[in-house]
């Protein structure tokens, strides 16, 4: 049994029964290991959960990065609403993303501090992907930092949506939110 196995069982239970739900004894009866064996990988739910979270912290920024250079030839507007499209699909269709997104709205009190910092590592590399991209266009009417703030305070938002409400509600927020976002960052047409 790999720890990579151990891990992609032990997200799912993290995902479906939180962090004071899972318990070490199902992931191993799960994973088809003994306890004991569970143990030797991971000698507590806490190294578990740690672990589990900074790999898919990575994972997202690697799927950020990629993001954005595979987009690169996209006018910017493009490219910012596609990555709300894919950031709804990653949480609905990758359970890394989706434990990550909702573990950082409530993350346990053992591990508050980790996830904070992990999740605002995540957020400075899109901040800075977001930030490159905007230095370069020609049609904003406030700072690109500014307009960095908004967007990023725009997905925050969508992603209360997906946590808290459903997926409707978030295709009604990206509409109008969108439109409030290119509406007040974009020059005014003469």
């Amino acid at each position: 049994m790999s720890r990579d196995k151990i891990k992609e069982t032990a997200v799912e239970h993290f995902r479906q029964f939180g962090y004071h739900g899972v318990r070490m004894a199902r992931i191993a009866e799960e994973a088809g290991i003994r306890k004991q064996t569970l143990a030797y990988h991971f000698p507590s739910k806490l190294k578990l959960f740690e672990e589990i979270y900074f790999n898919v912290v990575e994972e997202e920024i690697l799927f950020l990065r990629h993001y954005f250079a595979a987009n690169k030839m996209l006018h910017w507007e493009k490219q910012l609403y596609q990555l709300l499209v894919e950031h709804k699909d990653r949480f609905l269709n990758h359970g890394n993303a989706n434990f990550m997104f909702t573990t950082a709205f409530l993350p346990p009190e053992e591990a508050y501090e980790m996830v904070l910092d992990r999740y605002r590592r995540y957020l400075m590399v899109l901040k800075e992907e977001v930030g490159e991209l905007l230095a370069q266009a020609r049609t904003l009417r406030l700072a690109p930092e500014a307009c960095v703030q908004v967007y990023v305070t725009l997905l925050d938002g969508l992603d209360v949506q997906l946590v808290y409400e459903d997926t409707g509600m978030y295709e009604q927020a990206l509409r109008n939110g969108w439109n409030v976002f290119l509406h007040g960052i974009r020059e005014l047409e003469q």
